[in-house]
């Protein structure tokens, strides 16, 4: 991500970058922005501006509660756009062509969308296979993003996290044991009951699945396989926008 923001600033010297973040992932903020710069983060959730957000910076970084449907922002009036795991967020395939017809709206023909994705492998494995894999995973964070994964019946469905949940909490391991075999302390462990009665669904697209969406407003431009633990499920794509008329907002709008 800082890569591709340094290189549209290389490319466009003496100009401001104007950034748009999907959502208000600290490491985002805070990371290596080109002195110029004007940053805007949007999420739809007060709490989690309030507890995650690092800060405004007068003139410079700032936050707002918006629609992701509907930016607060005006056509063509960004160069770039990014997200970690945004997309992950929405509904198969209405709402991530809600996304990115409005990212495609927002960017200016010259601009960048950067996107880090959640993806599930081509060949899924089902709950049972991962839980016979649990000693494979390095932190319990790693087995309940794998769990996720392979509890969504189809990407259309999703999966809802009270589901994955439940699913746990009758498998009825002892933490002491995950504790000892597994280095998995009950601070970990019980993060999971944070889906308890939740009716969040995510959803986990195969790369095929993301682009044949993606690639109806962006063009491909290149994607960092990154290579820490299940790197290969959480690939970066940098993206420039179509010209033209986006297919994902239909005939009646887009760029003309």
């Amino acid at each position: 991500m800082e890569d591709a923001a340094s290189a549209w600033t290389a490319g466009h010297p003496g100009r401001r970058l104007e950034a748009l973040l999907l959502g208000v992932t600290p490491e985002i903020a805070a990371m290596r922005w080109p002195e110029l710069v004007s940053l805007m983060a949007v999420d739809s959730s007060p709490a989690m501006l309030k507890a995650v957000w690092p800060g405004n910076v007068p003139e410079k970084k700032w936050a707002v509660c918006g629609d992701w449907h509907a930016l607060p922002r005006r056509e063509l009036s960004c160069d770039f756009v990014v997200g970690d795991g945004s997309i992950n967020c929405l509904r198969y395939p209405d709402g991530y062509r809600a996304l990115i017809a409005g990212v495609h709206r927002t960017l200016r023909d010259d601009g960048v969308f950067v996107l880090r994705c959640y993806l599930r492998p081509e060949l899924q494995e089902s709950p049972e296979q991962v839980v016979a894999r649990i000693g494979e995973f390095p932190t319990f964070h790693h087995f309940k993003f794998c769990l996720l994964m392979a509890m969504q019946p189809d990407v259309r469905e999703g999966v809802a996290v009270d589901r994955v949940h439940r699913f746990w909490a009758g498998l009825k391991l002892e933490e002491e044991t995950l504790a000892v075999r597994d280095g998995w302390g009950p601070l970990d462990t019980r993060t999971i009951e944070f889906y308890r009665g939740t009716n969040t669904v995510h959803t986990f697209p195969t790369l095929e699945e993301l682009r044949a969406v993606l690639l109806e407003c962006f063009e491909e431009v290149s994607q960092m396989m990154p290579t820490y633990p299940l790197g290969e499920r959480c690939p970066t794509l940098v993206l420039k926008p179509l010209p033209g008329i986006c297919r994902c907002r239909g005939e009646g709008g887009g760029r003309r």
